[in-house]
């Protein structure tokens, strides 16, 4: 079959995809599956492989993405249950003072998504914001943007989110690079993207709802202990897995292979196990230390899972789909064509996945789909390691941007705080594609200066 009919297959399963999605309103994992059998049928891969290719898809996807999304699951919900964003937005209060709280409660965001999902993170630190809200008084916008942008930052730029950590999976990069890349354009794009807030906040008012109903409901699923944990305990539940996962990285790339030391961290250094020490380590300090019985610490753990089966089979859908792709000749094709235009590779991945992210909705289906599209055209370049990561990133940053009407955090959002869809639109939509140029531009930036 010719590269121009493979390429025909392939736009034509993309826009399948979404008009499947969006207007049948079928659920993505389902609507991978359709597709991917579709094409598979279509591009010539015989019936009795069409199953195995999609099970060898799935498998190899979900063995380096369920272990790290389900543990980092585990680790947020024990950090929510302990009151750690309480306790980290309070001491960020202290110290900044009230005329700093958006910046304060934004940084907060930042700190407590980097191992929480932004949708469920967002939920949790909606009485923290409720309460700063009618403390200090004004315009609602000014509290709850700073925080939902700077989580959904962390949440398309770090891993362990499931669309970065399925996006890199797909691309073969290095987990340690991605985050050190990753962390180098969220931090510009949290930062540098505040400034542009207050610019928005001065032409919409929200007022201060003075309902306390979600606080106290908030409160009753939380589980008291005696005290509250420090915030230094808080913090360095966070940061330990991601230290151990930049040492498993620094030391593969500076000790030779026969070092003790670099063997130990393979082990230590790598994604599962940082988390899982993490999870271990929060379980006993945050929990049975401070007077968890092992009941509501197995009770807690348990209930961290439910809400990330989904999260995980649309992951696996999606390295489905990339594997048909690729076995169908798709990607090939695709990756001969994209290496004659001369189109650069990262701007590329930024506007393919900006185009999925407005057309569908989901960051993380945007993310592992511009990977899946991308990847025969990032091995046949043989692309240097961070080089990959680098490109990871810069999808990364078009995940981010338009977030609107099908997206379920722009309801989220509104909704909670009584922000109607056309304050939304002119904010937080406008907001979320000036946070992911400004990452895109840090990403730029470093392929200019490291490549």
């Amino acid at each position: 079959m010719s590269n121009e009919m493979l390429i025909l297959i392939g736009i034509a399963s993309v826009l399948a995809l979404l008009f499947i999605m969006i207007k049948g309103k079928v659920h993505p994992f389902l609507a991978l599956g359709v597709v991917s059998i579709a094409v598979a049928l279509t591009a010539g891969i015989p019936m009795n492989k069409v199953m195995p290719t999609l099970i060898s898809g799935m498998g190899s996807t979900l063995g380096g993405v369920a272990l790290i999304v389900g543990l980092g699951a585990m680790l947020g919900k024990i950090i929510e249950k302990s009151n750690g964003a309480d306790v980290m937005a309070n001491w960020l209060l202290d110290k900044f003072g009230e005329k700093r709280a958006a910046f304060a409660l934004g940084l907060t965001g930042f700190i407590f998504g980097i191992p929480v999902f932004v949708d469920v993170g967002f939920i949790v630190l909606i009485p923290i914001i409720f309460s700063v809200a009618r403390r200090l008084g004004g315009n609602m916008l000014v509290y709850t943007l700073p925080i939902g942008l700077s989580m959904l930052t962390v949440h398309v730029f770090l891993p362990p989110h499931p669309g970065i950590v399925a996006g890199a999976q797909v691309l073969n990069a290095d987990i340690g690079l991605v985050l050190g890349v990753g962390f180098l354009a969220a931090l510009p794009a949290y930062l540098l993207g505040q400034l542009f807030i207050p610019f928005f906040t001065n032409r919409n008012f929200v007022k201060v709802s003075t309902s306390s109903d979600l606080i106290q409901q908030q409160k009753e699923q939380s589980y008291s202990t005696d005290g509250l944990p420090s915030f230094g305990l808080v913090l360095m539940m966070i940061v330990t897995p991601l230290i151990l996962i930049m040492l498993g990285t620094v030391t593969a790339t500076t000790l030779p292979k026969e070092n003790i030391i670099r063997e130990i961290f393979s082990m230590v250094g790598s994604s599962p196990f940082a988390l899982m020490f993490a999870v271990f380590l929060s379980s006993y300090t945050l929990g049975i230390r401070r007077g968890w019985r092992k009941e509501q610490l197995e009770e807690i753990l348990n209930s961290s899972l439910a809400p990330i089966a989904g999260i995980i089979l649309i992951t696996g859908a999606g390295g489905m789909f990339g594997k048909v792709l690729d076995a169908s000749g798709v990607g090939k094709a695709l990756a001969d064509v994209l290496s004659a235009t001369g189109l650069p590779i990262l701007l590329l991945a930024f506007i393919l996945a900006a185009l999925l992210r407005a057309a569908q909705g989901s960051a993380t289906v945007a993310t592992i789909t511009t990977a899946t599209i991308l990847a025969p055209a990032i091995i046949a370049e043989q692309y240097s390691g961070l080089q990959i990561a680098l490109v990871t990133s810069a999808i990364a940053a078009g995940s981010m941007t338009l977030s609107h009407v099908n997206d379920s955090l722009f309801w989220v959002w509104t909704k909670f705080f009584g922000i109607s869809v056309s304050q939304g639109l002119k904010t937080w939509t406008i907001l979320t594609t000036i946070f992911g140029l400004i990452g895109f531009l840090a990403v730029s930036l470093m392929w200019m200066i490291f490549v």
